[in-house]
């Protein structure tokens, strides 16, 4: 996966349905809401990265249940929308 910048992540997460839950700690945790109730499709930020390379966004890949490269690029990239995403979830069986 191609490097990118933690604000534009995160950006993107709060704008699919993720929500910052301060419960977590020193870390910035990103959980996602579906239908107002929290589910267990998370992932998480250091405060002090402001890049994340190919490894971290890997991690994240996996964090987010995505099975394909192609298909994590196209939600960050954004041609997959909110609702397509929480599909691809219940697809897999993953939500």
């Amino acid at each position: 996966m191609k490097a990118r910048a933690v604000k534009d992540l995160q950006r993107t997460l709060l704008a699919k349905g993720f929500r910052l839950n301060p419960d977590k700690g020193h870390h910035q945790n990103y959980v996602l809401e579906v239908g107002g109730l929290r589910t267990r499709v998370s992932t998480y930020f250091s405060h002090g990265a402001k890049d994340y390379g190919a490894t971290l966004m890997q991690q994240v890949k996996k964090q987010l249940k995505f099975r394909s490269t192609a298909t994590a690029e196209a939600f960050f990239d954004c041609p997959l929308t909110a609702e397509a995403y929480v599909a691809l979830l219940r697809e897999q069986q993953d939500l």
